[in-house]
């Protein structure tokens, strides 16, 4: 199976607007993650915060990784600026991840080849700011007869939200509408859509964009995913479903983790068949020789994951890629932080790469900017690529009781805890990066870049 080629990188992560100033950040051991404030959530953060879980309709945990201060030129856009202003940012970012991703990988203006590129990318059909502006009549049209009633308040009404900008009517399109509108942007092809698969998202994404390149729908295509969500129903939910840490503390890979830390952000790759990419000279940051994807199945529960599942996406992926398990030097682990999903993790990491006597450094860069649910695989892919160009190998912060024990795949001596010096087994540096969603939802993606002479 021909290999894929990454011609091109771009994101918008909690502190870095591009690559190179989150490769920075890594380097630096920066966490990225901060409290919520007034602006991000719309409203009073201690108006909803009570510290001890399990109370409704209230968030305990205050820690996450937003996108501020960015700026977003509506004109440099081939779409009217009022129309783009009055989108939300998940539109805004999409534009923006896109034309970083195209610009890098060279194509930039030239049409003959952005007219065969496709997109698609993993999205949440969660309510963004600006759809809960939209659907907010509606709500107020159902409650308020309901509540007067209770009050027995005949003239009894709502105070109507308070509103900054207009809201266009295609915010209502959260999930499709993205890569809809970069395809029109851009003039690109007419292969554009969506999908969900949960936090393995991303690399299902590059698979299905895979498959466009193998089958030569496309010539290239732009594959990624964001996240970006309305911040307090995200609080709510997250709080709701008790996923973040009652003790405060999320350090992925760490025994003392009890949750995970939920983020904004966006990323995207341009991808190319290796071969074509060879032939036309582009700049390979690296290069795809591995997908595996599975799912659970039946399972315990629906947020209970499943080490079998997950084993074999590992095994659907080293097959794929025709290679074994021992040849990954550095694995970047989904780790969230959670303690049922590191252990389920940790199992099936000892399970597979165990039996293979494969024994990989490992890290996880959710220590830095939380978990960016369907985009958590960018944020990955990103370290990775940027990792293996720069042939170091950032630590993973926090780590002080690392989860494995001496001996194991992930232990002590395993998890990247400093920056170290990619390892320099063969001519060609071998990553692997995993991705595990809700629902059971596992992907396994195997990279690899050449020395450069």
């Amino acid at each position: 199976m021909e290999k894929i080629a990454i011609i091109g990188l771009s994101c918008l992560f909690p502190d870095a607007n591009n690559p190179e100033q989150f490769w920075q950040n890594l380097t630096e051991e920066k966490d990225s993650t901060s409290p919520v404030t007034a602006e991000d959530l719309g409203v009073d953060p201690t108006i909803f915060y009570e510290p001890i879980k399990g109370q409704p309709e209230k968030i305990y945990f205050l820690q996450g990784g937003f996108i501020r201060n960015f700026e977003f030129d509506a004109s440099e856009y081939n779409l009217e600026p009022e129309f783009i202003q009055s989108l939300d940012n998940s539109f805004k970012w999409s534009l923006y991840a896109a034309k970083q991703a195209i610009q890098q990988s060279g194509y930039w203006g030239n049409q003959k080849v952005l007219s065969k590129c496709g997109v698609i990318l993993g999205t949440l059909s969660l309510p963004t700011k600006l759809s809960n502006q939209l659907f907010a009549p509606i709500y107020q049209q159902t409650i308020e007869p309901a509540i007067a009633e209770l009050l027995q308040a005949k003239n009894f009404k709502l105070a109507a939200l308070p509103t900054t900008t207009k809201a266009s009517p295609y915010n209502a399109m959260i999930t499709g509408f993205p890569a809809a509108l970069v395809s029109q942007a851009f003039s690109l092809s007419s292969n554009h859509f969506t999908i969900d698969a949960a936090c393995s998202s991303s690399f299902y994404a590059i698979k299905l964009a895979s498959h466009y390149l193998r089958s030569r729908k496309a010539d290239v295509m732009l594959a990624g995913a964001i996240s970006c969500v309305d911040t307090l129903f995200l609080r709510m939910l997250f709080s709701g479903i008790q996923g973040y840490p009652e003790n405060g503390i999320s350090r992925p890979l760490d025994k003392s983790s009890r949750g995970l830390i939920t983020s904004d952000g966006i990323g995207m790759v341009m991808l190319k068949r290796y071969s074509d990419a060879v032939r036309d000279g582009d700049k390979i940051l690296a290069v795809i020789s591995g997908n595996g994807l599975s799912n659970d199945g039946k399972g315990k529960h629906l947020l209970s994951p499943n080490s079998k599942g997950q084993i074999l996406a590992f095994e659907r992926a080293y097959t794929e890629a025709q290679i074994s398990p021992k040849a990954i030097d550095y694995m970047e682990c989904h780790a969230t932080g959670t303690l049922l999903g590191d252990t389920t993790e940790l199992n099936s990491i000892e399970t597979f790469f165990g039996q293979h006597q494969a024994s990989p450094l490992v890290g996880s860069s959710k220590a830095n900017v939380g978990h960016l649910l369907v985009a958590a695989g960018m944020v990955g892919l990103a370290k990775t690529i940027c990792s293996m160009n720069a042939g170091v190998i950032p630590a993973t912060i926090n780590v002080a009781e690392p989860i494995g024990s001496e001996n194991t795949v992930i232990s002590a001596k395993n998890i990247v805890r400093t920056a170290t010096t990619w390892p320099n087994n063969s001519s060609i540096k071998r990553a692997a990066l995993s991705a595990f969603g809700f629902g059971g939802t596992n992907s396994h993606l195997i990279l690899e870049k050449k020395d450069e002479v």
